[in-house]
């Protein structure tokens, strides 16, 4: 029988790779499964999405995920075990769908689902929690599994995020036989806003997180549909309402995150209910009039963040945006005159579907991880030493 510690070792050196991405960010909206072949070794590598499919939270799940703060131990060890259950049965019915046995994956990349992120609060024990067992998932599918990153990089000292800036590099960076690309910012707008800034020398590339994007704007769209709406459908809301602009600028200048230098990282913590219950009570209502605060605020954070990116190198030429607010039009209108002449582009049309930039990471950074490469940037997230991050499973 081979040893399971060799079979992996085999697999690090195959020149492609099968690997499954497995990602649910903030919002919970949904589970990202993306099947990528991975080619190359060492630094010269590329990610190819062969299948990508996005498959809705069990309610009762949602629900919890979005309850955690009053869930007890047995209630989080349930939560655990019953998001790992999810992301096998989405991987499975993926794999199903592209007409590929789980046999022929290499390896599954899962992010998880966060119910904590230490988000910098004043006060607050750096951590950070993903649930969704990488031991179930490994049991369902029969593969192995690499889960749980962000606890090694915050174990070194790191912030824990944003991970995605080495994967933005091997997503979208300079193609064999291409010339010098412009210098390049991926936004990914998903719960949380955050920003990689690319550059041919990998010592040079870094990122933050920006402030929110989704995480409010998805909570105050169901405080005002009375649960009928989980997002602000085309701008509906917004567009419906005017700008508040003493709540936008007390929410501007009071906000600690926004002060931070990087490097950084938050989440819904920050930005979640609570920040959205402050809002309407500064605003005196969960109206379309917030709506439309809200998502200038998004908007400003974001321009905000792209003048940061000057001060810690050279100017942004060209903006890739990806994740869910790519389909919030006007908050992309917003951010696109905020940073103009600066053009702002979709990641669709560089190859990398919005929708799967971010699990297709989750593939990279597992792959990095097989392969025995750190899969983050100590400079980006803080961390005092580049290391391995994740936790392995066997099938």
């Amino acid at each position: 029988m081979t040893h399971p510690l060799a079979e992996l070792l085999e697999r690090s050196r195959k020149p492609a790779r099968l690997v499954v991405g497995l990602m649910s960010g903030t919002s919970a909206d949904s589970i990202d499964v993306a099947v990528c072949r991975m080619t190359g070794q060492g630094g010269r590598v590329a990610a190819e999405l062969l299948h990508y499919r996005e498959h809705p939270h069990d309610p009762e799940v949602r629900r919890r995920v979005f309850g955690i703060a009053a869930l007890d131990v047995r209630g989080l060890a349930e939560l655990h075990a019953l998001v790992g259950e999810a992301f096998a049965s989405a991987c499975l019915a993926t794999l199903d769908s592209a007409g590929i046995p789980p046999g022929e994956i290499d390896l599954i990349g899962s992010h998880g689902q966060t119910v904590y992120h230490h988000s910098g609060v004043a006060g607050a024990i750096r951590a950070t929690l993903q649930v969704g067992d990488g031991d179930v998932i490994a049991e369902r599918t029969g593969c192995t599994v690499i889960a749980d990153f962000r606890a090694r990089d915050v174990a070194a000292g790191g912030e824990g995020a944003p991970l995605s800036p080495i994967a933005d590099a091997v997503l979208f960076g300079r193609r064999p036989g291409e010339g010098p690309p412009p210098r390049r910012a991926i936004l990914n707008l998903g719960g949380i806003a955050n920003l990689t800034v690319l550059d041919d020398d990998p010592a040079r590339v870094f990122g933050f997180d920006t402030g929110p994007a989704n995480a409010p704007l998805d909570r105050l769209a169901r405080r005002i549909s009375g649960g009928g709406m989980d997002c602000d459908i085309e701008s509906r809301l917004a567009r419906a309402g005017q700008v508040d602009e003493a709540t936008l600028a007390e929410l501007l200048d009071g906000d600690p995150f926004l002060a931070r230098r990087p490097p950084r990282s938050t989440g819904f913590e920050m930005y979640g209910d609570a920040f959205v219950k402050r809002a309407i009570a500064r605003h005196g209502a969960a109206d379309v009039d917030l709506m439309a605060t809200l998502t200038e605020f998004v908007a400003r954070t974001v321009a905000l963040g792209i003048r940061q990116c000057g001060e810690l190198g050279p100017p942004v030429e060209e903006i890739v945006a990806a994740g869910g607010g790519v389909y919030n039009p006007a908050l992309m209108e917003r951010i696109a005159a905020l940073v103009a002449p600066v053009p702002v582009r979709r990641s669709d049309e560089l190859g990398v579907p919005s929708d799967a930039r971010e699990a297709m990471a989750f593939a990279v950074l597992a792959d990095m991880t097989l392969r025995g490469m750190p899969a983050h940037l100590p400079p980006v997230t803080g961390a005092g030493a580049p290391r391995l991050l994740g936790k392995l499973s066997f099938p």
